[in-house]
């Protein structure tokens, strides 16, 4: 075994290439001093129940598993060490640390015939950022009961730790606020608290008030305070309040109390965290200022900041709502801005904004700076805002999660390649994937098309676009094979586009008249892929609809004035 290619994911790996080999199943002690009584029982069912070991409390075993609780040790973070002397060491500080040391020994743990193989080895880890995860909070259809489960097991599968709800288009959660959530609505929750419990996850819900909420109306405050409790309830302490997308220019009573928009909005939020400290002992709240994608300082921010409690978090989207980049020279003007914790709103692989749910954004999580996890720039963690398509989501969440756990030795390139791997099951599929998804790059992290494509077009070079149009078709024929039944479910509207697609450029081809027929059928409100090849080279060359080529395919920054 090449112990570092098994422990690559892992910042400290020793070991001189030594064996711990006993004779299986292995007498085996657990010592647990993390809490009272923990026993084997704690460590995860298949090392708990796995035939090499056979559980004793007697003295005399020749292997000997211990838990320390190390409080010196950050949130999530590890150590693990097997020693010559017949121990297998583990310390963390929670019991996610706990799990993450497990799967670092199942990695290396060999069982051949009746010989249970453990090499000598010290490992260390501390993921980058304390909180890691995703948060539901796009416009359009919310994801099904069923997805937003497997999103949960995903989220713990790929080493995060934070699941946040807040789709816009949950009218409890935004525009019915006031209205409490049905029976059938708290069986679910209770069911998502009770996996996320499970799984060691922290289950967020966020409520957005703004639209209508009153600061001068008592009765707003109740409603809302009898809202979060239905989900304190249940056991949720985590929370958030989302100010974003509104109008907030207060005027008559409103004005009159407050005199400011910041002080209106300070009132509410630590009203809301008095509330929660009053029925919960330890909770967490976080609250998305309606400037929430500034590069720069301003007077709303500094007052906010100014009046609310300095332990509540901000969300920040970046330097513009679905940033291209997130330097260390934003995050610096940030934090000096906010002076407080901060939670990164990542409006990456999101596709709601204008004409983007036609498209995937299928690219591996870049542009972000590995220096956004240094202390002193208070960011508490990341979570993406993803694709209304949660299967295709994925791809880029994996990704993410790659440098989440690890941001300084994050390459985007390297990354990519496991994480189709991770997805696709195998070297030829993962391959197939990486080339489709160059065809459906993310034009907010990166340039509309690829360069080379928006070249062709505008030289009017037939030849290599026929060439890359025949590369696609044959990508979607190989890709309608791939055993996913959720892939193919979720591709089936852009595979179908791709065929459209080569009618059309077939017909332009041609010279055919239908080729006006063709195009038309294919604009507005259909999924197509990311380089569109047909339909640009249609609207650049064959149509009366662009007369002047300078500039085109490039890109300006997107705003958003109503998106989070």
């Amino acid at each position: 075994m090449d112990i570092y290619q098994a422990l690559r994911d892992y910042q400290e790996v020793i070991t001189r290439g030594d064996y711990l080999v006993l004779k299986a199943p292995v007498r085996t002690r657990f010592v647990g001093r993390f809490f009272r009584f923990e026993n084997q029982e704690a460590m995860k069912a298949n090392l708990a129940k796995a035939p090499q070991f056979q559980w004793s409390e007697e003295e005399d075993v020749s292997l000997i598993i211990k838990h320390h609780f190390n409080r010196k040790l950050g949130q999530d973070a590890f150590t693990l060490e097997v020693t010559s002397q017949g121990e297998i060491i583990i310390e963390s500080q929670n019991l996610r640390g706990f799990g993450y040391a497990q799967e670092a020994l199942e990695k290396i743990m060999t069982v051949q015939r009746d010989r249970l193989y453990l090499p000598i080895v010290s490992v260390k880890h501390c993921p980058s950022f304390e909180m890691r995860g995703i948060i539901e909070g796009f416009y359009g259809k919310p994801w099904t009961r069923e997805e937003r489960m497997d999103c949960l097991h995903f989220i713990a599968d790929k080493g995060m730790n934070t699941y946040m709800y807040a789709p816009k288009d949950d009218d409890y959660q935004r525009r019915n606020w006031r209205e409490l959530y049905p029976e059938d609505w708290m069986d679910y929750f209770k069911e998502l608290a009770q996996v996320s419990r499970e799984r060691h996850l922290d289950f967020w819900y966020m409520i957005s008030p703004g639209l209508d909420f009153d600061y001068t109306k008592e009765e707003d405050y109740e409603l809302l305070y009898r809202k979060l409790q239905q989900l304190l309830d249940l056991g949720i302490c985590h929370f958030g309040l989302l100010l974003d997308d509104i109008d907030y220019h207060i005027m008559g009573a409103v004005e009159r109390r407050f005199g400011k928009t910041a002080y209106a909005q300070a009132h509410l939020a630590t009203a809301i965290y008095d509330f929660l400290g009053q029925q919960h002992a330890n909770p967490e709240l976080v609250v998305c200022p309606t400037e929430y994608d500034n590069h720069h300082d301003s007077l709303y921010l500094a007052e906010l900041s100014e009046a609310i409690p300095k332990e509540v978090a901000f969300f920040w989207t970046g330097p513009s709502t679905l940033a291209s980049q997130i330097a260390q020279s934003d995050i610096e003007t940030m934090a000096a801005i906010y002076k407080r914790p901060m939670i990164i709103w990542d409006n990456i692989p999101v596709n709601d904004y204008q004409k983007d749910p036609e498209r995937l954004f299928l690219t591996p999580f870049a542009n972000r700076s590995p220096f956004l996890s240094q202390p002193d720039y208070q960011v508490k963690g990341i979570v993406s805002n993803p694709m209304i398509s949660w299967e295709l989501s994925k791809l880029t969440l994996t990704d993410m999660s790659r440098y989440l756990w690890d941001a300084k030795r994050y390459q985007p390139s390297m990354s990519w390649k496991e994480t189709l791997k991770d997805y696709a099951g195998s070297e030829e599929m993962a391959e197939l994937l990486g080339r489709f998804a160059w065809y459906n790059g993310n034009r907010h992290l990166h340039r509309d098309i690829p360069f080379e494509v928006e070249e062709a077009l505008v030289n009017k070079d037939t030849e290599k676009l026929s060439t890359w149009m025949a590369d696609l078709a044959e990508l979607i024929d190989c890709l309608q094979g791939f055993d996913n039944p959720r892939f193919q479910e979720a591709m089936a509207p852009w595979f179908e586009r791709a065929k459209a697609d080569q009618a059309l450029w077939q017909a332009i081809l041609d010279g055919n008249p239908k080729a006006v027929e063709l195009y038309q059928n294919l604009q507005e409100g259909q999924p197509r892929i990311g380089t569109n090849i047909p339909s640009h080279y249609y609207r650049l060359h064959c149509s009366q609809e662009v007369t002047d080529l300078s500039g085109f395919g490039q890109v300006s920054e997107a705003r958003a004035e109503d998106y989070a």
